[in-house]
């Protein structure tokens, strides 16, 4: 192996490659002659890459388990335009952990805890900063919060990618407060902190990612409700309206039922925690979008099934245009001014009466 890493995301047609990746996929074919072949899909931090291993397809992949470190070896080709890898050996890399081929969050995970806990600590209500202590200062829980994804595809699909969205939709949830005073600010950021909580049961890093049973069964909106009740049952004293309204929060936060809300939000923060979702939700797909195509040919991505368009990945449309001249125009004449009526007199929509019947306003 070479001292220099060889992403899959680099990888170049006719390059030789030998190194550590995770085995994503494995299935063994037969050809048409009635020799097995493997089809496989490796996986790195950048990426992941359909293979192909010929010969020995049975020998050398009947020991290994999807979600296992291998070393592989072999060739790049293009097939369809698309990187493949034709191996001519692959063994098992003990000495490699799992995780560390998962893609993971752009963002430190250190600095995502800090900046939740500051968010946290600007919780007034007693009641909801006890709540928020018997969720996050729980190791059990912090620690697979922390390692959750987000999504399994739409977005933030990534190791920390739940910790990432959290803390983005507190941010956005604590400036929104500030924007709309009306709004209840704790009961929005604590909606912001739990709304996704149940998604430590939903999803599995595996690899690969994966629902679980519970997921598949019940769903993280579900599973949030159970987990909140749970500690809820721990808290002395918790006034059972809040306890109804939070539950709320959780349920209604994907807005429709087709998309999963078994309510639509009712409360003003209820609506607003679900359009911030939707939001941090919306623009991480996009960034996502722009970042896969960075390397492409066009401006345009192919069409996106979950955002249901195409999207604008080059520069921007405008860096190209010439900078436009001004002329100076003489200065149009001034309209003569008008006395203005006493406040007193001015008409008011509210104070005219209406038209009477079967006369023209």
């Amino acid at each position: 192996m070479s001292d220099k890493r060889q992403d899959l995301a680099g990888l170049k047609e006719g390059q030789a490659v030998d190194e550590v990746y995770l085995l994503a996929k494995k299935q063994i074919f037969a050809t048409k002659g009635g020799k097995p072949y493997g089809a496989l899909r490796l996986m790195d931090p950048t990426g992941e890459a359909e293979a192909k291993l010929w010969d020995q397809a049975e020998e050398l992949l009947t020991p290994l388990a999807v979600g296992q470190p291998v070393r592989a070896q072999g060739k790049v080709q293009l097939y369809n335009g698309q990187t493949q890898l034709v191996l001519s050996g692959l063994k098992a890399a003990p000495q490699a952990r799992a995780a560390d081929f998962l893609p993971k969050s752009p963002r430190d995970a250190g600095q995502m805890w800090a900046e939740l806990g500051q968010i946290k600590q600007s919780v007034q209500s007693a009641h909801l900063k006890k709540l928020l202590r018997a969720f996050f200062d729980d190791p059990e829980f912090r620690q697979a919060f922390e390692l959750a994804p987000a999504a399994k595809g739409a977005h933030h699909a990534y190791v920390h990618g739940l910790l990432e969205h959290t803390v983005s939709l507190a941010g956005l949830a604590s400036l929104t407060a500030e924007h709309y005073p009306h709004l209840d600010r704790d009961l929005l950021i604590v909606g912001a902190l739990l709304h996704d909580v149940g998604k430590v049961q939903e999803l599995t890093l595996g690899p690969p990612l994966e629902y679980t049973d519970l997921g598949r069964l019940e769903g993280h909106v579900v599973l949030g409700v159970r987990m909140l009740d749970a500690r809820l049952a721990r808290l002395k004293n918790f006034p059972a309206r809040l306890a109804s309204v939070l539950r709320h929060m959780i349920v209604s936060h994907h807005g429709q039922e087709q998309f999963g809300s078994p309510q639509k939000p009712k409360l003003a923060e209820a609506v607003v925690l679900h359009q911030l979702d939707d939001l941090d939700a919306k623009t991480a797909m996009v960034k996502a979008v722009i970042e896969a195509e960075a390397a492409g040919e066009g401006h345009w991505s192919a069409f996106h099934r979950l955002l249901e368009r195409h999207i604008y990945t080059g520069p921007p449309p405008w860096d190209d245009e010439p900078e436009p001249v001004l002329s100076e125009a003489p200065p149009e004449p001034e309209a003569p001014a008008r006395a203005a009526k006493p406040a007193s007199q001015r008409p008011s929509l509210f104070d005219q009466a209406p038209p009477a019947k079967g006369k023209k306003a």
